[in-house]
């Protein structure tokens, strides 16, 4: 199989498995647990991305991540995804969601293709520091971070993102994440959405 092949069917399955996680809405964020800083977590601006449409496209790959943008209406979207390591047709994947429209910026999703375990909580570590993420019945195979810009800056400078969670079934998960390209697509995704 040539590369063009194999970009073309990575490009594809990217924007298929996308689809799926950009129909789901942010739910609202529970309480964090007492025993972290009584903080409030800020709520999300809805989270309702497009239907895929014609006028959907791929900005490109860098390094290991995709960036896409569509449009909503007359508003535009802008989201970057990368697959977890490993083979297989059903894989794990992150994305970064720019909605400049409703001023919801840098939303970080994981979707595990199979249900979280109900009010479970799931982990992201980048370099060693740990990120508590969310799930909620509401979105039942995606997990949320409870503070996006902190997750995200610690993706931008690492190099690998690991996710434990705990599936409905089954033992408890880990998948890995390539940072690689993250950067230069995270610079990708703000020129596509006007994001400075």
């Amino acid at each position: 199989m040539t590369i063009r092949r194999v970009a073309a069917v990575v490009m594809t399955a990217l924007a298929l498995m996308a689809a799926p996680a950009l129909a789901q809405q942010a739910p609202q964020k529970p309480a964090e647990k007492k025993a972290q800083p009584a903080k409030k977590a800020p709520e999300k601006a809805a989270e309702k991305p497009p239907e895929k449409k014609p006028g959907e496209s791929h900005l490109g790959r860098f390094g290991d991540w995709d960036v896409f943008a569509a449009t909503e209406g007359k508003a535009k979207v802008c989201y970057m995804a990368v697959l977890a390591k490993g083979e297989g047709a059903r894989r794990p994947y992150v994305l970064v969601m720019h909605r400049p429209a409703q001023k919801s910026l840098g939303v970080v999703s994981v979707t595990a293709l199979q249900p979280y375990k109900d009010k479970s909580e799931a982990e992201a570590e980048v370099g060693g520091e740990k990120f508590p993420l969310y799930t909620s019945a509401k979105t039942p195979d995606t997990a949320w971070a409870f503070d996006d810009a902190k997750l995200l800056q610690a993706m931008l400078k690492g190099n690998a993102l690991a996710v434990r969670s705990t599936p409905a079934k089954g033992a408890a998960a880990a998948d890995s994440f390539s940072l690689d390209g993250m950067g230069k697509a995270y610079v990708e995704l703000n020129k596509a959405c006007g994001v400075k």
